[in-house]
């Protein structure tokens, strides 16, 4: 038998491209959303990520152009789960186009 242990039932969200942030808003990896409430995410990085994720990081979702203040709970390969720390903050155009852009990993 399975435990659930959310505080909140998560909605799928077909693979919705994402990106991890470190504090200062650096690139750290892209993802894919696969579950969220407004309480966490379930994400799908795509680089390998072992131990080199700081536990606090924000989560931008390139769709709806909101970012999150998130802890990493728990992480199996590239399957993460990211508790909330905070409500969605709107990105305003610069920020959003400085993220998405092409070369954003290599951005200052």
């Amino acid at each position: 038998m399975i435990f659930e242990r959310r505080r909140e039932r998560r909605n799928a969200t077909r693979l919705r491209p994402a990106k991890l942030l470190t504090e200062g808003g650096r690139f750290l990896c892209d993802c894919a959303l696969i579950e969220r409430s407004s309480t966490g995410a379930r994400i799908r990085a795509f680089a390998p990520v072992g131990e080199t994720l700081p536990e606090e990081l924000f989560l931008f979702d390139e769709v709806e152009a909101f970012k999150w203040r998130a802890r990493i709970v728990w992480a199996r390969g590239a399957e993460i789960g990211l508790t909330f720390a905070s409500a969605p903050e709107q990105v305003d155009a610069n920020e959003q186009h400085r993220i998405a852009g092409r070369f954003y990993a290599v951005a200052p």
